[in-house]
């Protein structure tokens, strides 16, 4: 009876430590953005993939943008939220995201990104994914790039 007892433990002890190994949350790598310095009425892009395990990609990806005057962060705001689900593509296990942006001049279907400030900012933006299941992935933000002053 006790090594019964002692294999159930062991099973249910390896059962418990393994279950992670099935537990997904989604990740975000960061492809591209850039390019590393911006003017005044140029575009610039970002290029991310998102992997799920579950492929149940289905509920919502949030775009954070914070702006750095040197090293001093200076404004820190989620400017986009889409429900992915309204994409209408079949469940994947993979996405790819792209988005374009237009720094001081709105050139839909773009999005636009100003600096009013007098002197040069940096950019990064970050992304938070959440899944069907309501897994939610580590925040991500991509490398900074600077926007020069108008």
């Amino acid at each position: 009876m006790k090594k019964i007892a002692v294999l159930l433990f062991v099973v249910s002890a390896l059962f418990a430590c393994s279950k992670d190994k099935f537990k997904t949350v989604p990740q975000i790598e960061i492809k591209s953005f850039g390019p590393n310095v911006v003017h005044n009425k140029e575009t610039f892009s970002l290029r991310a993939i998102i992997r799920d395990k579950e492929g149940d990609l289905k509920d919502t990806i949030t775009f954070y943008r914070k702006y750095f005057n040197g090293a001093t962060m200076v404004k820190q705001d989620s400017f986009l939220k889409y429900n992915l689900d309204n994409f209408g593509f079949p469940e994947h296990d993979q996405i790819e995201v792209q988005l374009l942006f237009s720094y001081g001049e709105d050139r839909s279907p773009t999005y636009l990104l100003q600096n009013t400030e007098l002197n040069d900012r940096d950019l990064v933006i970050g992304i938070i994914v959440k899944d069907k299941a309501g897994n939610r992935s580590e925040y991500v933000e991509t490398d900074r790039i600077t926007l020069k002053k108008p």
